[in-house]
């Protein structure tokens, strides 16, 4: 190879860059290529090589967008003041420009300024324009969190998008203390252009039995969005103390062969020293979607590893790592953009559903109902129960006035 001329080598090296990345689109074989064409040019110091390097720069630039990468990402507590914190603010911008797609979790804000500023300062540092979709502020009593789709606006468009109806908040009869938020998405940079993606954040107390009525969130979106293609992803709180080995054969989630879950036992989603858990999990079904994961790619983001950051200037993103998968790119693709909108920020919040009644409920008992709230309750149903085998107890017993 040392004796061919400067034309064909670097032609060679970008025919090998190119066949490479195209077939796996990961980062790190897109990094070993550009260093190997870099290295190789820097040894040659003529006029030609030195153009031609910069030729090899400009491929290499590419890079960014050979990726199509989605995360989960639950930012502990996202409110103000990390915004305000710059040091915070630029780590969080450092991480979000990874990916084409995220799904964010535990968004404090009541009146969405912070996550709005985020997004702002994430199109300002990449030159890009992402916006993003919002949830209802959802939950029980005063603590409440939304739920966030971050998107890049040019190459992906939320076309329908709606919280789970999993029953009457006020009748303790719902299943999750907050509703999962399902959206669907137009890509036009992916193989698969359509897809289904249902965000959660399971409460640890009630874990197994949120991770278990996934399945019917699962059930419910093939159904009303006519697809099998969905993504299952956010904090389930699915390891460690909350759902254990013992817990697996009881969650129709884990059980049905047509979920494949891509973040293992193994995994460790959370920035603690003191614990290995895999709280954060991606849950796929459908051909297309499956085929369009590059194998290898479902993973934790580790930031201290990445960035080379301590524990401290870690937590003080987040508790937990961004999980992030690669989709294949369209080989095809055109160039086609979608139009930008003026301003960032839409309401995801619509109810499928009028307001519930209560007919029928017997609210003498807190049979059936562990972490049900409701001030027509006779005691606080999600105080007395302590363990998942006894949510079917009857609790009035142990209430107190």
């Amino acid at each position: 190879m040392d004796s061919a001329g400067p034309l064909t080598l670097v032609g060679h090296y970008i025919k090998r860059f190119y066949c490479k990345v195209l077939k796996t689109s990961t980062k790190k074989i897109v990094d070993s290529y550009c260093t190997s064409i870099s290295s190789h040019l820097v040894e040659r110091n003529t006029t030609v090589m030195k153009f031609l390097i910069l030729l090899a720069i400009a491929v290499c630039s590419l890079q960014g967008g050979l990726a199509f990468k989605i995360a989960a990402f639950n930012i502990e507590r996202f409110d103000s003041p990390k915004v305000e914190d710059t040091t915070v603010l630029n780590l969080l911008i450092q991480i979000l420009r990874r990916y084409e797609l995220i799904a964010v979790q535990e968004v404090m804000n009541s009146n969405d300024s912070a996550i709005k500023r985020l997004v702002q300062e994430l199109n300002l540092a990449t030159g890009l324009p992402y916006n993003l979709l919002i949830s209802d502020h959802l939950g029980r009593g005063s603590y409440r969190e939304k739920y966030v789709y971050i998107y890049r606006e040019d190459i992906l468009k939320p076309t329908e998008w709606y919280h789970y109806d999993d029953g009457c908040e006020n009748c303790g009869t719902d299943s999750f203390l907050r509703e999962p938020f399902v959206a669907r998405f137009t890509s036009l940079t992916t193989e698969l252009k359509d897809f289904v993606l249902a965000t959660i954040h399971t409460s640890p107390d009630y874990a197994m039995l949120e991770v278990d009525a996934l399945y019917d969130v699962w059930e419910d979106a093939k159904q009303r969005l006519r697809t099998e293609n969905i993504l299952i992803l956010g904090d389930f709180n699915s390891d460690c103390s909350y759902v254990s080995s013992r817990h697996w054969p009881m969650i129709r989630l884990r059980q049905d062969k047509n979920l494949q879950w891509l973040i293992g036992e193994g995994a460790d989603t959370t920035v603690s020293t003191n614990n290995n858990c895999a709280y954060d999990r991606f849950v796929v079904s459908g051909t297309g979607l499956k085929n369009a994961v590059i194998p290898g790619t479902a993973r934790p983001f580790n930031l201290q590893v990445e960035y080379g950051l301590t524990y401290a200037e870690a937590k003080a993103a987040s508790d937990h790592y961004p999980i992030e998968l690669e989709l294949r790119k369209d080989g095809l693709y055109n160039g086609q953009r979608f139009a930008i909108s003026a301003s960032v920020g839409i309401s995801g919040g619509l109810s499928l559903n009028g307001v519930c009644n209560c007919v029928g409920v017997d609210f003498a008992s807190c049979n059936g109902r562990c972490g049900a709230y409701s001030k027509n309750f006779p005691c606080s149903c999600n105080a007395s129960c302590t363990t998942y085998g006894d949510c079917c107890a009857n609790y009035l017993p142990y209430c107190k006035p």
